[in-house]
This record gives C-alpha cells, structure tokens and sequence, in this order.
C-alpha cells in the first residue's frame, strides 16, 4: 500500500471513531425518587337548584293543496304573517324560520298518483319575556299551530351558576380531604392535591312539551295558555388525586 493510501485509512479510522464510541456509551442514569405517601381519589360536588329563564317555543305553518304552488304560496304567507306577530309581539326575540318541507300525497284508489301535497314550514321563537309568553303564543297561534315548547336556564345565567358551583364544589372537595387528613393523622402541610378533574351533567336539551297536532287553516281568536317556567338543578363534581405523606 502506499503511503498516501495508508494516511488516507488512517483518517478515516480517526473519523468512524468517535461515532462508535458515542453510540456504545449509554446515557447517563438518572435516579427516580418514588412518591412516598397514599395516593387517594376523592371527589367534591355541588348542587343548585335555578330558575328557567328562556323558552323556546316551536311553531308551524302547514296546508294541504292539490296545486303545489298554491299549497307553498299559502304557507308562505301564513308563516310570513306569524313571524311579523311574533316580532311585534316579542321585539327582543330570537325568531328563526329552521324547516321547510314539501310531501306529496298519493291517491287512495291509485297509490302511485299523486293527488296532492302537504307543505309545512317550521318558525322557532326564543325569549326571556317568559311573563308575556302566554300571550305572545295565542297571536302567534291565530297563523302558526305550536308543536312544543321547552323552560330552561339561558347561557348567560348558566355561565354564573356554573362560576358558583365551581367555588361550591371545591370547598366541598376541601372539606373531604381535611377531614382525611385528621383520620390518616397527615398534618396540613404534608397533603398536597395532585390533580383535578371537573365534571358536569350532560347538555342535553330539555324534553320539548308536546302540543296538539292541528292544521292552521284560518285566523281565530286562540285562548291565552298558561305556562309555568319551572326550575332546573344543576350539578357540578370535581375529582381530585390527593396525595397524604407521612410524617
């Protein structure tokens, strides 16, 4: 071999060297100190009972015709009329017009032939006015049949009552733990909470209060209902992993 050649194998070497030196070395161990102490789940929770302050009120305009066109123009119209009632009724009112829908219907005699339609358009009425209530639904209802309607706390109300429950909930939680710690004899400053979870009631809407079916078909004078709001308890849990070192 020549000399070149030698000094080139030589550089060489010296360059792979450190690379397997490196990855032979383990890294360096680091010493894990365990958790002295009894680890305890426990849990605080609160409860609240509050007032529904919204409704939500469903509503529709609905006729049969032989003539589609005839059939969507008069529900046009009668829901059109029912929303402007609605509005001057209720002007701080969330009013939405949420379905519409067309079925045909087929004739008796002959099941394939269409022999009419049904045309039906949904309006949803939201409101805090739960004191005129009864009396904005029955001039709604002169152009509009109410399918249903539902009390319950409204968000602005629910973020408060949650803000509480939170404060409630943790000094149940605090409570519980003191009281562990005087049974375990685990003085106050040897307890420390870990973790915390919170957890709440599903949000699931309220069950809508079924009305009567009806077809709308002209403008009467509709008796003022009666409605009471109700209340809604709200719940609030928080679990926490408690951790009591002995002494």
């Amino acid at each position: 071999m020549s000399l070149r050649g030698f000094a080139c194998c030589l550089v060489a070497g010296c360059l792979l060297l450190p690379n397997f030196v490196l990855a032979q070395t383990p890294p360096a161990a680091q010493a894990v100190r365990p958790a002295e102490g009894t680890l305890v789940v426990m849990t605080g929770t609160a409860e609240m009972e509050v007032a529904n302050d919204e409704a939500v009120a469903s509503l529709y305009a609905e006729l049969q015709d032989a003539d589609l066109g005839r059939a969507q123009s008069l529900v046009n119209q009668r829901a059109a009329d029912g929303v402007a009632q609605l509005k001057r009724a209720d002007p701080k009112a969330q009013i939405e017009t949420t379905g519409y829908a067309s079925y045909p219907i087929y004739a008796r005699e002959t099941p394939k032939k269409v022999a009419g339609w049904r045309v039906r358009q949904t309006v949803t009425l939201r409101t805090n006015e739960l004191a005129t209530l009864g009396r904005t639904l029955a001039g709604a209802q002169q152009q509009l049949a109410l399918a249903g309607l539902e009390f319950h706390v409204s968000r602005g109300a629910r973020e408060k009552v949650e803000a509480d429950l939170i404060q409630r909930a943790i000094a149940n939680l605090n409570a519980r733990v003191d009281a562990a710690a005087r049974a375990l004899d685990v003085p106050k400053s040897r307890v420390r909470i870990e973790e915390l979870n919170f957890a709440g009631p599903g949000n699931e809407r309220p069950p809508i209060v079924p009305m009567a079916r009806s077809m709308v078909q002209g403008a009467e004078a509709v008796a003022e209902p009666q409605f009471d709001p109700g209340r809604t308890v709200r719940q609030l849990s928080v679990t926490a992993r408690v951790r009591f070192a002995a002494n």
